[in-house]
């Protein structure tokens, strides 16, 4: 018999690896050509292939991946090559990622689209929506068909970074805080100025290693590099947002946010390279800042055969802050690592002269630390014995950003800024200008925003725990307790007890059963009468009995007579008196009492109880008081009920005796039970003289 193994399981074990979109199509394709076959054993392969394929179009649908997306040919010939790519699907656990409409390139787009049959120029479309007009919202391209829109709604995505907090200042500065897809926290940070600039500072890593006291991310450490997309997507959410909200553009672009740009310098260079190509951003309007890496200062300058390892010309800032190595490994522990600051500044020099472009050095101003005009004066030494341009070098002072880890700095006053400028321009012909701090009130330094969103988590996380200890230390307090009390108290009966009546029905029956067997003969007539002691069914019937369900007409009745035999006794004069000063409802309850009590006071106790009455309680003696005879058939089986549950009661207090007697230890209830044993025979003995 026929049985296609190599077309039939193999191909089965090679499908479990793949994603259930993908499965689907090839499913779908294979049956189309077994049934094309006229082969029975085909047929029947067929069937199963569509059972597989109906299963997985119920499943919810999964989005796909690039390679994914693309139309499978339906022939058996594909699961044979699928077969050289199982390995590396088969590590793929999770859904594939979505394609970023921001980070994407014009060619990688161009490609995903004809892998969706789309057309090529569609790209250039898709393209023209997010970098000229801003919009990455698919339903706003309005010049996109509707199949199309909806793939794209199906595998891409508007950005990676999950935007966390956004703080927005008085002077138009904005910064905000984005999380990663790790989890790592990033911050941008766009400023507008008064003469159209925008300006977006931007991260190029997560944290920083470069240890700088009076920073913030630098208080923090490092945690890693981002990548290029992460990094250019920062830039493209700005110029997107400026686009289509105020018709504007992004003029500049600084790398000053967290991390050091020239430590994650390929992926730096790279997103800056799509800055200018993808953003239209001129390489003279992006500046690079750093503390002072030097091998990598130097790439900046330096000729590559590859004309694709040559980084555009972008400018460069170098973070100077002190004019003595002592002092500045004090502040920049990195400092020392690259040579100090000999090393930096001949290879400033080289930059300088190679390029032929300007060098800013940045100055934190710190009040009576490096703010005065005798650090002025060294400051203008050092750039003069280094032979560095005047020229060519631009002083950029900005008054310290106060940050919580760095308390003993504060931002230099206008007097000693005023100093510092006019010593450096006056003795030493160097450019020297005083920057506003922007966006002080949203604490826009570096990292300052990622430090507040952090407290802000590591408060919710501590409260967090707090309670889950809490809610611990309560079950662990519970189940010690509930311990506690198995050990030292047993646990109350719970069962069935015997019964009196159960006794006597048991004698009853036997007594039956003796004298029919005696002279029970085949065609025989027995007679026989009821026992007077046998069972009463009224018992089961009260326990269906409830007074909830009775209908409004017999209330009413009760209600009535109730009324009647109240209002027959003529009221007392004491009673009379005191009527006006008290309610309708009082007197009828006092009225009520007044009713019990001379029915109960009619009848004389029996003798037992007469003869005892000297030696019982108090409240014994009330209660043989209003003993009395019953002959209403409702009384009788309330009597009878209320006698049987004492009963059973004093035989669980019997059984607990017994246990106490072996030297088990009670608990509180039944403890409690014991007490009550003389009051539920006081009580028993009146139900019985009742009954009788």
């Amino acid at each position: 018999m026929y049985f296609p193994f190599q077309k039939v399981i193999i191909p089965f074990i090679v499908m479990s690896c793949f994603h259930r979109t993908t499965r689907s199509k090839i499913y779908m394709g294979v049956a189309s050509a077994f049934t094309s076959s006229s082969s029975p054993s085909r047929m029947r392969t067929s069937s199963s292939f569509l059972l597989q394929w109906q299963r997985l179009q119920s499943q919810q649908k999964s989005t796909s991946s690039f390679t994914q997306t693309k139309q499978i040919s339906a022939t058996t010939t594909l699961l044979h090559q699928a077969a050289a790519t199982t390995t590396a699907a088969a590590q793929t656990q999770q859904p594939p990622l979505k394609i970023n409409l921001h980070t994407i390139t014009l060619d990688e787009l161009e490609q995903f689209l004809i892998s969706l049959k789309q057309p090529k120029y569609r790209a250039k479309q898709v393209m023209s929506w997010i970098r000229d007009k801003g919009i990455t919202d698919v339903d706003q391209m309005t010049n996109l068909p509707k199949n199309l829109i909806q793939l794209l709604k199906e595998y891409t995505v508007a950005g990676s970074l999950e935007l966390v907090e956004e703080k927005i200042s008085t002077d138009g500065t904005r910064k905000r805080a984005y999380r990663l897809f790790d989890g790592q926290l990033i911050e941008s940070v766009l400023m507008p100025y008064e003469d159209g600039r925008n300006t977006a500072c931007i991260s190029s890593q997560a944290g920083c290693a470069m240890g700088c006291v009076f920073c913030a991310t630098g208080q923090m450490g490092f945690a890693r590099q981002l990548t290029p997309e992460e990094i250019f997507e920062q830039v493209s959410i700005f110029a997107s947002e400026l686009k289509s909200q105020n018709d504007d553009r992004l003029t500049n672009v600084v790398m000053m946010g967290m991390g050091e740009p020239l430590a994650n310098y390929r992926n730096v260079m790279s997103a800056i390279k799509r800055m200018n190509s993808d953003l239209g951003i001129g390489a003279r309007k992006i500046t690079v800042s750093t503390v002072g890496v030097v091998p990598n200062i130097r790439k900046l300058y330096q000729k590559h055969e590859n004309e694709e390892d040559n980084v555009p010309q972008v400018r460069l800032a170098v973070s100077l802050h002190c004019a003595t190595d002592e002092e500045r490994t004090a502040l920049l522990p990195a400092n020392r690592r690259y040579g100090g600051l000999d090393e930096l500044l001949t290879t400033v020099k080289e930059y300088i002269d190679v390029t032929k472009r300007r060098v800013t050095f940045e100055w934190a101003l710190i009040e009576n630390q490096n703010d005065t005009p005798d650090v002025a004066r060294t400051l203008g030494r050092v750039l003069r014995r280094h032979n560095i341009r005047r020229d060519m070098v631009h002083i950029n002072l900005i008054p310290l950003n106060p940050t919580g880890g760095f308390g003993s700095g504060r931002p230099s006053g206008k007097a000693n800024v005023e100093a510092f400028v006019k010593v450096l321009e006056d003795e030493f012909s160097i450019k020297a200008t005083p920057r506003m701090r922007r966006g002080i009130d949203i604490e826009a330094g570096c990292g300052q925003l990622k430090a507040v969103v952090k407290k802000k988590e590591e408060a919710a996380e501590q409260k967090r725990k707090e309670s889950i200890s809490a809610a611990s230390a309560a079950v662990d307090e519970l189940q010690s307790f509930m311990d506690q009390g198995r050990q030292q108290n047993p646990s109350p009966l719970v069962g069935v007890y015997e019964d009196d009546e159960d006794d006597e029905i048991e004698e009853v029956t036997s007594s039956l059963t003796t004298n029919i067997n005696q002279d029970l003969r085949h065609g025989s007539i027995v007679n026989f009468d009821i026992c007077e002691t046998a069972v009463s069914l009224d018992d089961d019937e009260d326990d269906f009995l409830d007074p909830t369900y009775q209908t409004k007409d017999e209330l009413d009745e009760a209600q009535r007579l109730i009324n009647l035999v109240t209002n027959s006794f003529p009221t007392p004069p004491a009673a009379a008196t005191a009527t006006p000063q008290k309610s309708k409802k009082q007197q009828q309850k006092d009225q009520t009492q007044r009713l019990i009590n001379i029915v109960a006071n009619s009848f004389p106790p029996p003798p037992a109880a007469a003869a005892a009455t000297p030696q019982t309680s108090k409240k014994q003696q009330q209660d043989q008081t209003k003993t009395t005879s019953i002959t209403d058939e409702d009384a009788m089986r309330e009597a009878r009920r209320k006698r049987k549950k004492l009963l059973k009661n004093l035989k669980a207090i019997e059984k607990l005796r017994e246990m106490e007697s072996d030297g088990k230890i009670l608990n509180e209830e039944q403890l409690t039970k014991i007490a009550k044993e003389e009051e539920w025979r006081a009580e028993v003995e009146s139900l019985e003289h009742n009954l009788k």
